[in-house]
């Protein structure tokens, strides 16, 4: 796992450069040096507590849940080679799914350029644990990837990424869908939703939180309203309304450090407060 942005940054690029154009793993005397991200097996995605639903039965929890995302990937995809563009966001992709397992989430899915994670389950207690775990993995993979990682692709002479995150809380519904034989749990909700919708409304750097994942943070200074907060919805007469939020994520840096030890691979929903 990354034990910090250095290590980040650094699987980033050794993932990067171990893979040649054939989309053939190189010797694994080189896979060696690259460090453990580039040769290990994919984590499992999908939340654990959902994965054994039967075709159309469905359960729910209320959770934390985030979309972290490549901004400005489809110029990337217009300049560079089809296996650069694949072999990076692999690269990049792989550490952030790592950042989230580390910060006791689980990853969902893949949704092209992004990672789309949860924190929290059946058994959690805490909402404002899962809140801030959530928004702490948003903030170091934003961190290790402007500050470490991009360096690192300057030195390379690669054109480096950007990442934005989208961040929300409320009840997620799980069920699974399709048919026998062709079928995945699916993952729908208004939280979800909003989540995506953060994620957009976020310029690259940038955390945007919608209102329910806000009220979680006790420090009402870690956040400014967005521009174009509240969000407005009317139906059959009634007209409400739901803030959201840029989130201060730099100011969570300090705090960071040991978070991922003292979870030692448990997940955010087996966090108690004595």
């Amino acid at each position: 796992m990354p034990a910090d942005a250095a290590s980040f940054a650094r699987g980033v690029l050794d993932a990067y450069a171990a893979y040649d154009p054939s989309g053939v793993m190189l010797s694994k005397s080189l896979l060696g040096s690259a460090g453990p991200s580039a040769g290990r097996a994919s984590l499992p995605m999908g939340h654990p507590d959902f994965a054994d639903l039967d075709l159309d039965q469905r359960g729910h929890c209320d959770a934390a849940v985030a979309f972290i995302d490549l901004r400005a990937f489809t110029a990337r995809t217009f300049w560079d080679t089809p296996d650069q563009v694949v072999e990076l966001a692999r690269a990049v992709l792989t550490q952030v799914v790592e950042v989230v397992d580390d910060h006791g989430g689980h990853v969902l899915g893949l949704r092209g350029d992004g990672v789309f994670a949860c924190f929290g389950g059946l058994e959690s207690r805490e909402p404002a644990v899962d809140a801030t775990l959530a928004v702490a993995a948003c903030a170091f993979a934003l961190d290790a990837t402007e500050n470490a990682l991009n360096s690192l692709l300057k030195l390379s002479h690669v054109e480096p990424v950007q990442l934005r995150a989208g961040a929300d809380y409320g009840r997620l519904d799980f069920v699974r869908t399709g048919i026998d034989g062709a079928s995945e749990v699916n993952v729908l909700g208004f939280a979800p939703n909003f989540a995506a919708k953060c994620e957009k409304a976020a310029k690259s750097w940038e955390v945007v939180v919608g209102q329910g994942l806000a009220q979680l943070i006790e420090d009402d200074t870690l956040l400014v309203e967005h521009a174009d907060s509240p969000k407005r919805y009317q139906r059959n007469g009634t007209d409400q309304t739901y803030a959201f939020h840029d989130l201060r994520w730099r100011r969570l840096l300090p705090h960071l450090a040991g978070i991922r030890a003292d979870l030692a691979g448990a997940p955010s929903s087996r966090v108690r407060i004595l």
